[in-house]
């Protein structure tokens, strides 16, 4: 058994006050690198550890991939476990400190989370290593494991792309992530684009609460997002409520409208309108165009396990083996659950069997176990 988790807070540069809540493994093997777990978009810590050891226990025994890999999986290998927020979540309700949780005005976008958000979040991990293991040498801090959902396997290839982040990272689990937009969903580009993300104001979005006021497209939105063959109605109806209480900037969201209108994973454009005009421009767009992570997926090098499901609408096959097709890695393993949704890796009724008992074995096999003192 894992000890109760632990709740730590970070800062990041911008003086945002991060959490981030810790399963340590207790007993049998544990394995040397430690594993974040990042979510998605508009999720926050229940994407990937839903429910909780102490209030809801019946979802966290069941769907809480943070509880499996803690816990050693089927094998015994355990696995010391974080599961960060980033900027605008607040699951950790009991969890107070002294710094705010998000910016005024609601102004940050994908950017803030690779810039900001991700750096102090693998910091502390390391920083925390380095002081239990008291290593003295800075130089080489504990390489870390990284299990994103969604957007957060999106910010690891971003993450992975350059030296410093290639350096600290052991592996990464991509679970739905694309890189590419052709094929996605109307579903998502439709709420990016007009419903959620006016170009021309930010304001702070809770999609759980819009959700639940406004049951067509709740009842539109589990249509696209799920597969009624694999997951319970009731554990949806409760991640609704639990997962998606965020508030999100929607310049979040609509840093996504320009991906999916130029079919491309990059940075906030400096001059938006100018880049939907002239994009189509070869000579033009090198100029005006931001900083593209589609386009340096060759630069992403660290061994991955890429995940997809033929049923998943937001995320299709396609746009998933486009970056397993394009990083420079030469340790790339590809699943592809047929009849999988986008968040049926998690709250499937047979995720626990199929998707947690597949990453834990991956990782098990890229670490090693921790020498005893």
């Amino acid at each position: 058994m894992p000890k109760k988790g632990m709740y730590c807070s970070l800062p990041t540069k911008d003086g945002i006050q991060l959490k981030m809540r810790r399963y340590t493994p207790a007993g049998g093997d544990v394995a040397k690198n430690p594993v974040i777990l990042f979510h998605g978009m508009l999720a926050n810590k229940h994407s990937l550890d839903f429910g909780d050891p102490e209030n809801d226990r019946t979802l966290w025994e069941r769907y809480s991939l943070a509880a499996y890999l803690s816990r050693g999986g089927d094998d015994g290998m355990a696995f010391d476990v974080w599961v960060p927020e980033l900027r605008g979540r607040r699951s950790f309700h009991s969890f107070s400190c002294e710094y705010p949780d998000m910016p005024e005005p609601p102004v940050w976008c994908v950017d803030d989370y690779i810039e900001k958000d991700v750096p102090a979040i693998i910091q502390k991990v390391q920083e925390t290593y380095a002081r239990e293991r008291k290593e003295k040498d800075s130089n080489s801090p504990v390489k870390v494991f990284w299990v994103g959902m969604s957007m957060g396997g999106m910010l690891a290839y971003a993450y992975g792309e350059n030296k410093r982040g290639s350096r600290n990272l052991m592996g990464v689990v991509t679970i739905g992530s694309p890189i590419s937009f052709k094929h996605t969903g109307s579903f998502l580009i439709e709420l990016a684009s007009r419903i959620l993300a006016p170009r021309r104001i930010s304001v702070t979005i809770n999609l759980g609460k819009f959700l639940n006021n406004h049951k067509k497209i709740k009842n539109e939105f589990m249509e696209n997002i799920v597969s009624k063959s694999t997951i319970d109605k009731d554990v949806m109806e409760e991640y609704i409520t639990l997962g998606f209480d965020n508030d999100i900037s929607s310049k979040v969201l609509s840093q996504f409208a320009v991906f999916f209108r130029h079919n491309n994973f990059c940075r906030y454009p400096r001059r938006p309108w100018a880049y939907d005009i002239l994009d189509r421009i070869p000579l033009v767009k090198r100029r005006i165009g931001p900083h593209s992570y589609t386009e340096e997926l060759h630069a992403f090098e660290t061994p991955l396990l890429a995940l997809a499901g033929g049923k998943d609408r937001e995320a299709p096959p396609q746009e998933v083996k486009y970056a397993v097709g394009h990083v420079g890695s030469r340790d790339i393993t590809y699943r592809e659950f047929p009849d999988y949704g986008h968040l049926d890796f998690h709250l499937g009724m047979r995720a626990r069997e199929e998707v947690y008992s597949l990453i834990h074995r991956w990782l098990s096999k890229r670490t090693t176990i921790v020498s005893p003192e």
